[in-house]
């Protein structure tokens, strides 16, 4: 099921926006486009219990073998807090809240390996898996869409982004990549923040103010979300 918000929701398995009543307030929305799911991705068990600061910090505990969740979801929070904050922490408690304000969406909605697989390329073929991403991008309608190495896994006639302006990264960590700008929105394709270098979330965060700076100014085009 996908609600009226863009969250799809199934018996074990959930993703969207994390708090619709903080996400419909901020000024710059922010959706992140992963992969799959390594388990059962659920926010509300992150950050139901809002006394509990335990519960905030949990996407970067260890208890998962290989810390997964913190390999993945720290950097997000990083980005995110520097975008949304205009400054940096490395509080855990307030990554763990900037993560609380934001989207996050996995293309995969089933559990899968740690490396792209072909059941990953096939259910991604799938027409019935690409009609519920596609669904939630556009009922999210966010003004910056960050990509973990997902972009071109959407097709240019569900979500045009190659009408952008096409700019490239300043650092060569992500040199075969790209971010694309509209006056209304900024696609940027980074590479997948489960491995991150230390110019990661620098090169992302200045690719969004790259945007941010110059969308009323620069002659981009106007992105159509029908």
């Amino acid at each position: 099921m996908i609600t009226k918000y863009g969250n799809y929701i199934s018996d074990d398995y959930e993703d969207g926006i994390m708090n619709y009543e903080l996400f419909k307030n901020e000024k710059i929305k922010i959706l992140w486009i992963l992969r799959e799911t390594h388990g059962k991705f659920n926010p509300k068990k992150w950050w139901g219990d809002k006394d509990y600061l335990k519960k905030k910090i949990e996407p970067f505990d260890s208890k998962d073998k290989k810390n997964s969740k913190g390999h993945t979801y720290r950097p997000i929070a990083k980005i995110c807090y520097q975008i949304l904050n205009t400054k940096k922490t490395r509080n855990a408690y307030e990554l763990a809240t900037a993560l609380e304000r934001i989207a996050i969406i996995n293309l995969k909605k089933t559990p899968g390996p740690e490396t792209k697989s072909e059941e990953y390329e096939e259910d991604i073929r799938n027409l019935e898996n690409r009609d519920i991403f596609v669904n939630q991008i556009k009922r999210i309608k966010p003004d910056v869409i960050i990509c973990g190495n997902t972009l071109n896994d959407i097709k240019t006639s569900e979500i045009n982004f190659r009408k952008g302006t096409e700019k490239s990264f300043s650092n060569t960590v992500m040199a075969n990549n790209h971010y694309f700008c509209f006056k209304n929105i900024v696609f940027i394709n980074a590479y997948h923040p489960s491995k991150p270098t230390k110019k990661y979330v620098p090169t992302i965060v200045e690719a969004y103010q790259d945007w941010i700076n110059n969308k009323d100014i620069e002659n981009w085009p106007v992105f159509n979300w029908e």
